[in-house]
């Protein structure tokens, strides 16, 4: 389900509450973006290095990518948790050049926290996405946007890079797309090590590069699929697949069907 107004899209992948008793410990690597918003008790988050408290009020901003360790900080604790994409105009990512991983403990947003939990309760009892439960949550990411940067971050705040670099630096993996480009070689580009650049990329678009480059590619090649004169191992050859069940194993883990089941489905009809 998604909602277009304005050139704005939001998709809810999924949204309940979680309740854990004092003996919780969960260790995850997270594959959307993800905002928990703590209604009662308290946890300890330990990612990247660092342990970071949170409380009931408090709402938590992971990235796509963000590997962590959470535990009940004594009691027990329940927070409410979405899983979502939201685009604006031709921006693939809000997110994607913000730093925004981490606790929001803003009386502002605490505050809207805790406006959200409750009117959730009332209004989305179950698991099914409404539209209800999108207007509940746009609200409270109009909320939380103003105070993005002012969270206790998971990362350090990256190095100031002119915006011109990175879009260069994105504009080069659109330009070899179907190039698996090996991301020592983006590396180099920047100037920067291998290590370096990893946290660097993740910092500011939001993924890992390899993350970003699957996503991108996978993309792409849904505009190969549609041109019919392409076999799929004429696709896989031009994306540098070793073959076209290497081809076939990667598109299905991104988008839940083969290829070719896709361009029955979807390009000939």
């Amino acid at each position: 389900m998604e909602l277009t107004p304005a050139s704005l899209s939001l998709r809810i992948k999924f949204c309940r509450f979680c309740c854990h008793d004092a003996d919780w410990h969960e260790a995850k690597t997270k594959t959307d973006y993800t905002i928990w918003n703590i209604d009662e008790g308290a946890l300890i988050l330990e990612i990247n290095g660092k342990r970071i408290a949170a409380s009931a009020g408090d709402a938590i901003l992971f990235h796509p990518g963000d590997s962590y360790s959470a535990f009940c900080n004594g009691n027990c604790c329940n927070f409410l948790v979405t899983f979502f994409t939201l685009e604006a105009g031709n921006c693939p990512d809000i997110f994607k050049q913000c730093n925004s991983a981490g606790v929001y403990s803003a009386d502002a947003v605490r505050q809207a926290s805790k406006r959200f939990c409750r009117a959730y309760l009332d209004a989305c009892e179950n698991t099914a996405a409404s539209l209800r439960l999108y207007a509940l949550f746009l609200s409270f990411l109009a909320e939380l946007f103003p105070y993005l940067g002012t969270q206790d971050c998971f990362y350090a705040q990256p190095d100031k890079i002119p915006p011109q670099k990175i879009n260069c630096l994105l504009a080069y993996i659109e330009a070899h797309i179907e190039k698996n480009i090996p991301v020592k070689e983006l590396a180099a580009l920047m100037g920067m090590s291998e290590k370096y650049f990893i946290q660097f990329f993740h910092a500011h678009i939001g993924y890992s590069p390899k993350q970003y480059m699957t996503s991108r590619r996978m993309e792409y090649c849904l505009g190969l699929l549609s041109d019919e004169r392409l076999t799929v191992s004429e696709i896989a050859a031009r994306l540098q697949f070793s073959d076209r069940y290497a081809f076939s194993k990667a598109f299905k883990k991104y988008y839940g069907e083969a290829p070719g089941a896709f361009r029955r489905h979807y390009t000939l009809h």
